[in-house]
């Protein structure tokens, strides 16, 4: 990518309530990766949470170009809505020159170990040490995953029980292919990513070549509609927008081995209720159900008595 192109970083401070409606706002007209700035004063990995009080800033990026005026207009009329219901300040601007993007994402991301085998460790950093965990090195760039967010440490978490040398995966929405690599590195045997965002799957790719995984993880762009209803998974993990998840339920289980289980990623705990009756009535039952912090994530199977 040309490093005279600019961007736009977007960013607007919030209470803890409003993180994933933003986020969601976001990550529909935004490109990439939503960052959420915590202060010091807790530790989120240690399950602390931010105060009510809170006030959280909230980024996304889009790109300067002819649609730029309409994606930041959407996004503000979304704000304004928002600010019927809740305390939201007011969105900020800035531009940035590719090589500046770097520099700023760069300063949110950082080595995080996760569960009892994984470390996520960006490729900048050249110094972090391991011991006996897995590594899985990553550069996101323009995708969502880096290990940090709740959904995505409770998949992997997840993962590390679930993964067997005979394992087939799909990863739906791989973003950075993170879910992906770490399936490859825990001994599946085949996976693969899907997302319909370019610009995600192209750092996917980067990726699994960085992480010498190439002969076990394909990414590719597409959506579950593109994969034969012919073919099943033993794992199937969608760390993506509950939206999203819930309108691909029915189709996740056609996707399932008989035996087969799928981790549902991306809710906020308040809906766990709500999520649950929907997996109920696309023929899955849930196996179990984890939370951190304020989200939720559902380990879920075909419903025997409907198959």
């Amino acid at each position: 990518m040309n490093s005279n192109i600019k961007w736009i970083e977007l960013s607007v401070k919030t209470l803890p309530e409003f993180v994933e409606p933003i986020s969601e706002l976001f990550n529909t007209y935004g490109v990439g990766n939503v960052l959420v700035e915590l202060k010091g004063g807790y530790n989120p990995d240690e399950g602390e949470k931010a105060s009510p009080k809170e006030w959280l800033t909230v980024k996304t990026y889009i790109a300067k170009d002819s649609q730029h005026g309409k994606k930041q207009a959407a996004i503000q009329a979304g704000l304004d809505l928002f600010r019927l219901v809740g305390e939201i300040q007011t969105l900020q601007s800035k531009e940035l020159y590719e090589t500046e993007w770097n520099e700023e994402y760069k300063k949110h991301i950082k080595p995080i170990n996760i569960g009892k085998k994984l470390a996520i460790v960006p490729t900048w950093e050249k110094e972090y040490k391991l011991g006996s965990r897995i590594k899985i090195e990553l550069d996101p760039g323009l995708a969502f995953g880096t290990g940090h967010h709740p959904t995505t440490k409770m998949c992997l978490e997840l993962l590390e029980t679930l993964i067997q040398p005979e394992s087939t995966l799909l990863d739906l929405g791989c973003g950075s292919a993170i879910l992906s690599i770490a399936a490859a590195k825990l001994g599946a045997l085949r996976v693969e990513g899907i997302d319909i965002d370019k610009q995600s799957i192209k750092a996917a790719r980067q990726n699994i070549i960085n992480n010498h995984v190439e002969d076990i993880v394909d990414a590719y762009d597409g959506t579950l509609n593109d994969i034969s209803l012919e073919k099943r998974y033993h794992l199937i993990v969608a760390n993506i927008s509950s939206k999203v998840i819930i309108d691909v339920l029915p189709k996740i289980g056609k996707h399932l081995d008989f035996m087969g289980k799928a981790v549902l990623s991306g809710f906020m705990l308040d809906r766990s209720k709500d999520i649950e009756n929907h997996i109920k009535v696309a023929g899955l039952v849930v196996v179990e159900c984890i939370t951190s912090q304020d989200w939720v994530s559902f380990l879920v199977s075909r419903d025997a008595s409907k198959n």
